[in-house]
């Protein structure tokens, strides 16, 4: 069956063409999709399965997760032994989305950490993303609401560890407002950019209603990449001079440098933050729009082109509308592009995070799915993702 909407679904993966969230086709699809006994999600785990420390199929690409919800956004420990993801479990009717702990290989879940609260059963908790430190420490986004509703009623930026994800302490208040700024709804792509200070993507969040017989729905889309202080308590974030409209960032070789993407560009941007001085790290050109962007030593991994449109919108003002797209590796050394992603695979990716070893890609997959309409044959995109592991760099 269909996974019920809920406040931390991020419609950058709408359940449909992408083009324009009112598009004829668009409204088809959903109709579709809203009385369909499967609508494309994949298979739970089989029981034979669980307790094993091995994926399911060692073939590349390697599936790691099985769910009819929501795997997601996906984080490597600093030694490389594990993954940390966001799940939604089957079966929960307070609709959590919880953390979980994977094994590099793939296998069994090593830890599961849901409800936060001793209301826990009563409402709508997730916890997401997720940045682990080398000290173990650990970042992520806690939001609690009503079940069932459509934004939280209160979001942190919360500091716990990897051992006890539990036991947090908030450290920001989510939404929040800058001077001269758009207000920062959400927050994604979490990174450490040394020991005591947090690189992010901060988002606008906004409600829309895909079609007429639709429930309603949010969609994130990049402002702005933040900086902020976790050592001294009560620092503000500080916005990243030129990346309005950010929709990607990630630390690179030392604390003072990041890259990141911004909004219907194609380009990967360097800023060295001690001068402000920017170059152009790579473009990607005629591949198309590059986001999601993740450094790692001289490799890195950016989604580029697919299902992505970027538009000053009469509702939302300038937005990117994203169902995800192809996944490219680039040696920053030689500027070598390699289509990480299989071209002849029927899905679009998101959020392609690097191993330390530079070794290994993790990803979100979301199937494309093929579905009659009333005006034609169309394709959909799947709402949920399973996560992927793509093979050894060359």
């Amino acid at each position: 069956m269909t996974i019920p909407h809920r406040f931390d679904t991020p419609m950058t993966q709408p359940a449909a063409r992408l083009w324009h969230p009112l598009s004829v086709s668009r409204v088809g699809l959903l109709a579709l999709c809203a009385v369909s006994a499967g609508c494309g999600h994949s298979q739970p785990f089989a029981p034979q399965h669980e307790g094993i420390d091995q994926p399911f199929s060692p073939t590349v690409p390697i599936q790691l997760t099985f769910n009819q919800g929501h795997d997601r956004r996906a984080a490597w420990l600093p030694d490389g032994t594990a993954i940390l993801y966001s799940t939604q479990l089957g079966g929960l009717g307070d609709r959590d989305i919880c953390l979980a702990e994977l094994p590099s290989t793939g296998g069994r879940q090593r830890s599961l950490t849901c409800n936060l609260t001793s209301n826990g059963p009563y409402l709508t908790e997730a916890l997401e993303p997720a940045a682990p430190a080398t000290d173990g420490r650990l970042v992520y986004l806690a939001a609690t609401g009503s079940i069932g509703a459509v934004t939280p009623d209160r979001q942190d930026l919360v500091m716990a560890t990897v051992s006890d994800p539990g036991a947090y302490v908030p450290i920001l208040q989510v939404p929040y407002t800058l001077p001269g700024r758009r207000t920062h709804g959400g927050i994604g792509q979490i990174r450490w950019l040394g020991p005591n200070r947090l690189l992010y993507l901060g988002e606008t969040v906004d409600v829309f209603t895909p079609c007429l017989v639709c429930a309603k729905d949010t969609l994130h889309s990049g402002l702005d990449a933040v900086l902020l202080d976790v050592e001294n308590a009560g620092a503000q974030p500080q916005v990243i001079p030129g990346t309005d409209n950010a929709s990607g960032v990630s630390p690179g070789s030392s604390e003072d440098e990041v890259y990141y993407t911004l909004g219907g560009d194609s380009r990967v941007y360097r800023q060295v933050l001690s001068t402000g001085t920017v170059t152009v790290a790579h473009d990607f050109g005629a591949a198309g729009t590059a986001r999601d962007v993740d450094v790692v030593g001289s490799w890195m991994a950016a989604v580029v082109g697919g299902r992505v449109h970027f538009l000053n919108d009469p509702s939302f003002g300038i937005t990117q509308w994203d169902s995800g797209g192809s996944v490219h590796l680039v040696n920053l050394a030689d500027g070598s592009d390699i289509l990480a992603s299989d071209s002849t695979d029927p899905a679009l990716y998101r959020r392609p995070r690097i191993s330390p070893a530079g070794s290994q890609i993790v990803v979100e997959r979301y199937p494309l799915m093929f579905s009659g309409t009333p005006v034609g044959t169309d394709t959909m995109v799947s709402r949920v993702a399973d996560l992927f592991l793509l093979g050894q760099q060359p």
